[in-house]
């Protein structure tokens, strides 16, 4: 290993007073106040990338901690929401969610020529130590060359925002990136169908749907009241996000054969924000963030190994990338990435605005798709390395053999073909393989979203010679999960794998057409299933795509009766 070397901390924003009184120091780069906080983002992000070695520049990952910002805009975006409801309207277009710290790293992309992994940590008071942590750590072992550390922080005197940012590389040649794959090693799930990973495998297999009335609030307000609801109750004064991950997490650690969690064990939360106190008292807020004194929801996890990721509805997938790391360059012995989606007002009402559900069911990737059905539910799932899951005697499901993340593309909710298809390539390149068995959609029934991930599909198809590469998604039956929805892609890939099975596409009746994948509606039998294609995308220009590999021998007898 090399000891990473951190260059000048370069600093910008949007509080001109601050900034005058740091030109004096010698240690700090200090740019020009900005009007924006994009603006002055960008600035001091290409100050710190040009501190790299040319050929680095472009492909450095960026670890940005951004709390403070993720409090600010989701306590104004909650105030809005509250007050649309007392007054029994809808939220206005121009009362939308505030951009989320991802999308600063969307306009770097699009203003810069980097074209780097990016990943938003918000985690409460241990973010940019976590970053920090990560950039030395992945440097150190060799997985990059360079990385940059941002910080976004509020000003103390409450005058804008700060943004700090820092190169870190090593300072002789690269090393050899460790060896040795990093696997899942167990699964939990809840959705509307009920508890359990089986569970919703049977369910998708045989094309039900879990699809139901809203009642966990009033909906009348809304263009739709059709949700994948689970029927999971939580005691009074505690919110259901935290009676739905319990039960996941008993599933996943029983999977995994682990009676506890060791010591040194990477908690990444998707699905939350932190504590928010300026709307503490918002009706149902206890959904969506923390409490004052969060304790990992029993994970065990010591405080300054939870993170919290904020990607939208790619936050699982991109949780994954950073466990894959942390496990690599040894910041951890053990990871858990944690999902959960309770039905609530705050997401629901982001969807309505934006029109983003449909008036009736969803239908993935069919000509006649007009929106998504939101669902409810939870996920958790293990990771280790191979060499520790074999060391305890441990036989894990799947092999996480590559992985791709990027913020990039434009606008807040379309999908880019050409991003989505850069993450495909890559995480395939990772895996070194040309070709899957299986392709595991996003495809939530967006007119858009599914259209671009199909195109997407068919141009690495074209690009690497496939030929009717099966594709199917599970969202028509569990609804999508939003901030957790790679949780019932990753079980049903593992599920795949260990059964030679694919599931069809439940709600779909005139499959889109496309040259070199095949849509499934039904399912059916695999023989020699190996590779399993996820992908994973959110509003904001968030993608990712990863490859989970597995024995294909030993599957289990599969008919059309489950």
């Amino acid at each position: 290993m090399t000891a990473p070397r951190a260059g000048t901390v370069v600093v910008g924003g949007t509080a001109a007073e601050r900034l005058a009184e740091l030109r004096s120091r010698p240690d700090l780069a200090v740019t020009a106040p900005a009007q924006s906080l994009a603006t002055a983002f960008t600035g001091v992000l290409t100050a710190a990338l040009a501190g790299l070695p040319a050929g680095h520049r472009r492909q450095a990952p960026v670890v940005m901690a951004a709390t403070d910002y993720a409090v600010a805009a989701t306590s104004g975006y909650v105030a809005r929401c509250a007050e649309a409801e007392a007054g029994g309207r809808r939220l206005r277009p121009s009362e939308a969610m505030t951009p989320e710290p991802a999308q600063l790293l969307q306009e770097l992309a699009e203003r810069t020529d980097w074209q780097g992994p990016g990943h938003v940590l918000i985690s409460p008071r241990s973010a940019t130590w976590q970053a920090v942590r990560w950039a030395f750590g992945a440097v150190s072992a060799g997985l990059h060359p360079a990385m940059v550390v941002c910080e976004v922080a509020r000003d103390p005197a409450g005058g804008g925002y700060r943004v700090a940012a820092v190169p870190v590389t090593a300072p002789g040649p690269h090393a050899d990136p460790p060896t040795g794959p990093v696997v899942i090693s167990g699964t939990g799930l809840v959705t509307a169908f009920g508890d359990g990973a089986d569970t919703f495998w049977r369910n998708l297999l045989a094309g039900r749907r879990g699809t139901g009335e809203l009642t966990r609030f009033d909906a009348g307000r809304f263009r739709s009241r059709t949700v994948c609801q689970t029927t999971v109750a939580a005691a009074p004064g505690r919110p259901v996000r935290r009676a739905l991950v319990d039960r996941a997490r008993a599933e996943a650690l029983a999977e995994a054969g682990l009676g506890r969690l060791p010591e040194r064990t990477l908690l990444v939360y998707a699905g939350v924000v932190p504590h928010l106190p300026a709307v503490a008292g918002a009706p149902g807020v206890g959904e969506i963030a923390l409490e004052p004194e969060w304790d990992g929801d029993g994970f065990g996890a010591a405080p300054g190994d939870r993170v919290l990721m904020a990607h939208a509805c790619a936050s699982g997938a991109f949780g994954l990338a950073m466990a894959r790391e942390w496990l690599l360059c040894g910041l951890a012995d053990t990871a858990v990435i944690v999902g959960v989606s309770a039905l609530n007002t705050y997401d629901y009402a982001c969807l309505d605005v934006l029109r983003a559900t449909t008036t009736g069911i969803a239908r993935p990737f069919d000509e006649d798709r007009s929106g998504v059905t939101v669902g409810e539910g939870a996920g958790v799932i293990v990771l280790e390395t191979a060499a520790r899951a074999a060391a305890r005697g441990h036989r894990p499901p799947a092999v996480l053999a590559g992985i791709s993340c990027r913020v990039a593309g434009q606008g807040v909710s379309a999908l880019s073909t050409r991003v989505g298809a850069v993450c495909m390539r890559e995480a395939l390149a990772m895996a070194g393989l040309r070709t899957v068995d299986y392709v595991h959609g996003h495809a939530p029934g967006t007119r858009q979203g599914d259209e671009a991930e199909l195109r997407a599909l068919d141009q690495v198809g074209a690009e690497l010679g496939w030929r009717d590469v099966p594709v199917s998604s599970c969202k028509g039956a569990s609804g999508h999960l939003l901030h957790a929805s790679v949780f019932p892609a990753v079980v049903t890939a593992v599920r795949a794998l260990r059964d030679g099975v694919l599931p069809g596409t439940p709600g779909l009746r005139t499959p889109l057409g496309a040259r070199h994948v095949r849509v499934l509606r039904d399912a059916e039998s695999r023989e020699g299933l190996s590779s399993v294609l996820v992908d994973n995308f959110g509003f904001g220009g968030n993608n990712a795509a990863f490859l989970l590999t597995g024995d294909a021998a030993g599957h289990l007898e599969w008919s059309a009766h489950g």
